[in-house]
């Protein structure tokens, strides 16, 4: 194996037919066998990075290219993609969009076949692969019968068996559950820990895997490179300037950098859940301070006797969505299994709504079914106080916004302006961007601006990040001005301050008196912006209550495949081990309670 895995020089890259680079002069090495964390804003490139080091750039995607970027020696403007293919192994966010067969086994045959491997090389490679990746016995199940995780490891498996030294993964686990999720990285570590492979990952959820993690590479909003080295000097050294550009760092070194604005000696640069711990009882008169500390929970509100919030029930008025014993098929028949079963849900007017559960519990046909996109029941989904079925479709439209988990499915427009010109006025979009008012043309603007995306009012929407279009997405909702607004997964692809900026437009929605219902995986966030949380289990209400009330018992979230936070495991430690109390699951509750 050649000493450096990836070897790029001067690489820059221009999509046609834009003007601005996604990548701008690129100069760095990755040595072989380590793992290496690409960290970013939305739109710096990151996704563009992945597509040179397979050769899809410059052989199959359309712009202009510079500079030079060799994996295992072979220099990628060089070499074909079928040659480039056996080097470098790349797994996408969304697994079913490089699946090309319908079995298990037929997908992971697939690349070898297409390089003419010989049966018995064929069969003992799929063996090999499945086995690396907990998926013996699967062989003959087809994908469609998959859950998330399952269908992820199947594309992992379907790349090791072409036996590549590269492996790049982009977003792997950005539509996985948090259990299936946990279930992903826990598999990357043994990867990365046998030093066969080179492992290059972009990644938002970084609590995870960072202990793990050999080195960071950061770009900048330009494209550039903004750091590459090591992860401690990355994330405390390095932190105002990756702050500062809208990037993701663990909860870990956020609490240790709060702790220390406060005045608190904490020693080291911990990174993970133990070491943070160690830290934290290191640091001279902080756990006296916790104990003794109030205990606040990171929603306002009246207290549980848990230490928990739990949500103020709405009166009759201020309801404004209600499911009353929610039950939904897909199909017709006595034998037809229900995606949803009995479930019930209230949404208030000023109300923020959390959804979770594992992949398949039924979320999304729960925000589906409440948003009119499909059909409940009669007597059961009301809006307003009326039921929804009998209230035409734009009726139900014009005050429920439904925001989808692959945004592309929204699009209707060729322009990002044009995609808010047609909620503002349909008839006007149809036309073009240049038949709104001149009020309207404003109010699509500021909206563009709030996103980041007004330098990209021109693009066609196809085009963006898939971080930029789900901003998008969002944006021609709530430009609308409806009652509720439903979004399924909007943070995926999000940088930290784009997720900022979208959540505080959320809250800024609800206090004007518009209520908001998020399906998300983002325990973080179902912690630090939700007054209410619903988990769904197998189509079935497993948790209706506060999100501090739920995450203060850990078997709950177990049981339904969620993850406690890695603040929430640090405090967890903490109790066990020195007696600190229930509710510090957020930074603000740790700051709370630290003073």
């Amino acid at each position: 194996m050649p000493a450096q895995a990836v070897a790029a020089s001067g690489l820059s890259f221009t999509y046609a037919p834009r003007i601005k680079p996604a990548l701008s002069g690129l100069s760095f090495s990755l040595p072989s066998g380590g793992a290496t964390l690409v960290l970013g804003p939305s739109g710096s490139g990151k996704s563009t990075l992945t597509l040179c080091l397979d050769g899809l750039i410059p052989h199959l995607v359309e712009g202009d290219y510079e500079g030079q970027v060799a994996v295992a020696g072979l220099v990628v403007g060089d070499n074909p993609v079928h040659v480039l293919a056996q080097e470098t192994g790349l797994v996408f966010q969304d697994p079913d969009a490089q699946f090309c067969t319908l079995t298990v086994e037929d997908e992971v045959a697939f690349g070898l076949e297409n390089l003419k491997r010989r049966p018995e090389d064929i069969e003992t490679a799929i063996d090999r692969a499945l086995a690396s990746v907990a998926m013996t016995g699967y062989r003959t199940r087809h994908l469609a019968t998959l859950s998330g995780g399952e269908k992820q490891r199947v594309a992992l498996a379907a790349v090791l068996a072409m036996g590549p030294r590269l492996l790049v993964l982009d977003e792997p686990s950005a539509n996985l559950d948090p259990q299936a999720t946990s279930e992903l990285f826990s598999l990357l570590r043994e990867l990365a820990a046998d030093g066969r492979h080179t492992i290059v990952i972009i990644e938002h959820k970084l609590d995870e895997l960072i202990e793990w993690i050999d080195s960071v590479l950061v770009l900048d909003s330009e494209g550039r490179l903004l750091y590459h080295g090591d992860p401690k000097e990355a994330f405390y050294g390095r932190g105002a300037a990756l702050t500062a550009a809208g990037v993701w760092v663990p909860q870990t070194v956020e609490l240790v950098a709060a702790l220390r604005e406060r005045g608190w000696d904490v020693p080291g640069s911990p990174l993970g859940v133990d070491d943070t711990v160690a830290s934290l009882i290191a640091a001279p008169g902080l756990v006296d301070r916790l104990r003794s500390g109030a205990s606040v929970p990171a929603q306002a509100g009246p207290g549980g006797d848990d230490g928990s919030v739990r949500p103020r029930d709405p009166g009759e008025g201020e309801r404004l969505l209600v499911a009353r014993d929610l039950r939904y098929s897909y199909a017709d028949g006595p034998s037809a299994l229900e995606a949803l079963s009995g479930v019930s849900m209230s949404l208030a007017r000023g109300g923020f709504l959390a959804i979770a559960g594992r992949n398949g519990a039924g979320k999304s046909t729960l925000a589906a079914l409440v948003s009119g996109i499909l059909e409940p029941p009669r007597g059961q989904v009301f809006l307003e106080g009326r039921d929804i079925t009998e209230m035409s479709a734009p009726a139900v439209s014009d005050r429920v916004g439904y925001v989808f988990q692959n945004p592309e499915h929204q699009f209707v427009s060729d322009t990002v302006l044009g995609e808010l010109a047609f909620s503002l006025s349909p008839k006007a979009g149809r036309k073009g961007a240049r038949h709104l008012s001149p009020s309207q043309r404003e109010q699509a603007k500021a909206a563009l601006d709030r996103l980041g995306l007004v330098t990209l009012a021109e693009a066609n929407p196809y085009t963006l990040s898939q971080g930029q279009k789900r901003r998008l997405s969002v944006a021609t909702m709530l430009i609308r001005g409806q009652a509720a607004i439903v979004l399924d997964e909007p943070t995926l692809g999000q940088d930290e301050r784009q997720t900022a900026r979208l959540m505080g437009m959320m809250q800024g929605f609800r206090a004007e008196g518009g209520a908001v219902a998020m399906i998300t995986h983002d325990m973080r966030l179902v912690l630090e912006q939700a007054d209410s949380l619903l988990v769904l289990a197998e189509g079935r209400s497993a948790y209706v209550g506060s999100p501090a009330g739920f995450f203060a018992h850990p078997e709950l979230a177990e049981g339904a495949g969620l993850a406690i936070s890695a603040l929430g495991r640090v405090s967890a430690e903490l109790r066990k081990q020195v007696g600190t109390p229930a509710g510090l699951l957020t930074a603000r509750a740790f700051l709370q309670a630290a003073g």
